[in-house]
């Protein structure tokens, strides 16, 4: 039923294919004593589609030892294919939006994400 929706919300607009790439070079991640992670990969998903990075170690610094970095030692480059729809009266494009988590990758396989702290 939800597919018959969206085709019907789709008709008489004109589809246009996107690609978007994402570069992975350098993240930073601050922790607490009582928990650091192990391995980090930066997911972007929208709905069902999810697209990730490579693990990668996260290396605790010298003069904060909770704050850490994760580099990669060549770009990564991540891209996806986007289709955006367009009323031909309307100047813009219907949005779609994507999210970005961090997420440790532990030693047992679980994955769990990284809450962020929001000034």
């Amino acid at each position: 039923m939800a597919s018959v929706w969206k085709r019907l919300q789709r008709v008489g607009k004109r589809a246009f294919k996107f690609k978007f790439v994402v570069s992975y070079q350098e993240l930073v991640v601050e922790c607490s004593q009582k928990w650091q992670p192990d391995k980090l990969v930066v997911v972007w998903s929208r709905r069902g589609r999810r697209v990730c990075s490579k693990p990668h170690s996260w290396q605790p610094g010298i003069n904060n030892p909770y704050r850490g970095m994760v580099v990669w030692p060549a770009p990564e480059n991540v891209e996806i294919t986007v289709t955006l729809y367009k009323d031909p009266l309307a100047e813009d494009f219907e949005e779609k939006e994507w999210t970005f988590v961090i997420e440790n990758v532990s030693i047992f396989s679980s994955r769990a994400s990284l809450r962020p702290l929001l000034p």
